[in-house]
């Protein structure tokens, strides 16, 4: 699962869409499609690869606007999203059946929420106990 911000300009995320190469024809640019599981609505934009390789992909993006071909969505509301990767020829389409997507790399579920993935535990020792043997 990916955990988001929403309404951030730019965050990290890692997904693992390379292994798709081995079933697909060559392409050039990852299109994510993001779907609201509660409202059902539908985003996509294409992805800004940092690296990309056989163990991972690491991408920039952004949750705070509409700019589909920089890699930024807009996501103002908490909640579950699915999304699918797609291979694709092209820089700038966004609509999955189009002749440029050569196919689905990975799918998986995004959680967008204003609270941290996980909180760390503060752990106190107390010093003033004598322990014996």
């Amino acid at each position: 699962m990916i955990h988001l911000l929403p309404n951030t300009s730019s965050q990290v995320a890692y997904f693992s869409p390379f292994s798709g190469r081995k079933f697909l024809p060559a392409f050039t640019d990852y299109l994510l499609v993001v779907v609201n599981q509660a409202t059902e609505e539908t985003t996509a934009c294409i992805l800004d690869v940092v690296i990309d390789n056989a163990r991972y992909t690491k991408v920039d993006i952004g949750t705070s606007a509409e700019d589909a071909a920089g890699g930024t969505m807009l996501l103002p509301d908490s909640g579950l999203y699915t999304y699918t990767i797609y291979g694709q020829n092209s820089a700038t389409n966004t609509d999955p059946t189009d002749a440029s997507v050569v196919g689905s790399c990975t799918t998986g579920t995004i959680r967008l929420t204003a609270s941290a993935a996980w909180d760390t535990p503060a752990i106190s020792i107390p010093d003033n106990v004598i322990y014996y043997e």
